[in-house]
């Protein structure tokens, strides 16, 4: 957050963030620990421009099944600003490798499999994004990657700081303000650049003149990813492409990741173990109330003027499996987690293990079906976010190009695991 926020629009919000065309506030939810962020736009949203934001949004409103965050409320405030409400992710993409460093190579291909799915599905619905960079990339509270902020209209009713984004954009949009779906992917390449990097494909160098790095980015060709497979390194050359035409579309993308997670020797992660190996945990003697209230959705009153709902995003924690599993004669790797230490809100989860394996914590909430996935890349230690009084069983997955193994299963709050 820089500077003092003007006119907050209601009691009760606190100061999160301040941009050049928007405030955004922070608000409690309906349940202890939840939050949704509430962004004011400075200005008041002319009638087109309203048309066409509301066309945008509802056209990604039926994109369920798509990794989109979407604002789920939109009000007109007494002033005659604009107020977007959405879920609240601690953490965005450029926070994460602000903090951790560069991704992996697999957490690079789960981060590109989500955004390009995202800008798949909006863009058959007829939405470009028109900004994709790594504050856009957003993790829920389980750790799946959601992009937010969809859309033009905004876009060009506001204008752009192209001081701060010319890393991420294509040549065109450079040059004559194209949004367009062929610009969206060259914005994917760049994410995919800075996942490994940590940095832009053409990064401002120290003094250099904003003209200067337009110019880099009209003429140099685009760096190679080095320590990636090579078939990584030639679909971020691609996405990267002066011209739009020679970028390959949001199929071929989909395919040639799905490729690359699919890559025999890749240390990629099981993200969704057999479902007969993962039995949800439950509460010694008080099963069947847990499995209700994990169906509980209702979320948020933002402020007086706003009102809105989600569908739960609260980690969706992994229930754990029997013996650990491998799919490879390779020799057992023991991994050993501590138990978990409860700190109400999150737990602290510490696990050892053999050098050189990318680890995944599964978490599952009692009466959940399924565990939510929640990637550690290289890290032996991760907290976790969890609902006060809920009962969850953790496990912890490594990977290698050897084969899978999982670890024995640790619970909280008289979880059966």
């Amino acid at each position: 957050m820089t500077g003092e926020m003007e006119n907050p629009p209601a009691d009760g919000l606190i100061p999160y963030r301040d941009g050049p065309h928007a405030s955004s506030y922070l608000a409690p939810g309906d349940r202890p620990g939840e939050r949704v962020v509430v962004k004011v736009l400075r200005e008041p949203l002319d009638r087109q421009t309203r048309v066409a934001f509301d066309r945008e949004r509802a056209a990604l409103a039926r994109l369920r099944a798509a990794p989109i965050r979407l604002a789920e409320r939109v009000t007109k405030l007494p002033d005659g600003r604009t107020a977007l409400a959405a879920p609240w992710c601690a953490e965005s993409l450029a926070d994460r490798v602000a903090r951790t460093g560069p991704l992996g190579v697999p957490e690079t291909l789960a981060v590109a499999t989500a955004v390009a799915k995202a800008l798949a599905a909006a863009h058959d619905a007829g939405v470009p994004h028109g900004g994709v960079h790594p504050g856009n990339v957003l993790f829920t509270d389980g750790g799946e990657p959601v992009v937010a902020d969809f859309g033009v209209s905004l876009r060009r009713r506001f204008g752009r700081s192209p001081s701060a984004d010319v890393g991420f954009l294509a040549p065109e949009t450079l040059s004559r303000g194209v949004m367009d779906a062929a610009a969206d992917r060259y914005g994917l390449g760049a994410l995919l650049h800075f996942c490994r990097t940590g940095q832009a494909p053409f990064p401002a160098a120290p003094g250099e003149r904003a003209d200067a790095l337009v110019l880099r980015v009209f003429d140099a060709p685009p760096p190679e990813l080095a320590d990636v497979p090579p078939a990584l390194a030639r679909l971020v050359t691609g996405l990267l492409a002066k011209e739009p035409r020679d970028r390959p579309d949001d199929e071929a993308v989909l395919a040639a990741l799905a490729a690359l997670r699919e890559a025999r020797g890749e240390p990629l992660l099981v993200l969704e173990p057999r479902p007969a190996e993962q039995p949800a945990p439950h509460r010694k003697r008080r099963g069947p109330a847990l499995a209700l209230a994990g169906l509980a959705v209702a979320v948020v009153v933002v402020a007086a003027v706003l009102l809105w709902r989600k569908g739960g995003t609260s980690p969706a924690p992994p229930a754990p499996a029997p013996a650990p599993a491998s799919s490879t004669a390779a020799g057992a790797v023991r991994i050993d987690l501590d138990p978990p230490v409860d700190r109400q809100d999150h737990v602290e989860l510490t696990w050892h293990a053999p050098p050189n394996l990318d680890f995944a914590v599964l978490v599952t909430e009692a009466g959940q079906a399924r565990p939510t996935v929640v990637l550690a890349q290289r890290l032996t230690s991760k907290q976790i976010t969890v609902r006060p009084g809920r009962a969850y069983c953790f496990r912890i997955q490594a990977t290698s190009p050897r084969g899978t193994w999982q670890s024995q299963a640790r619970g909280i709050r008289e979880a059966v695991c």
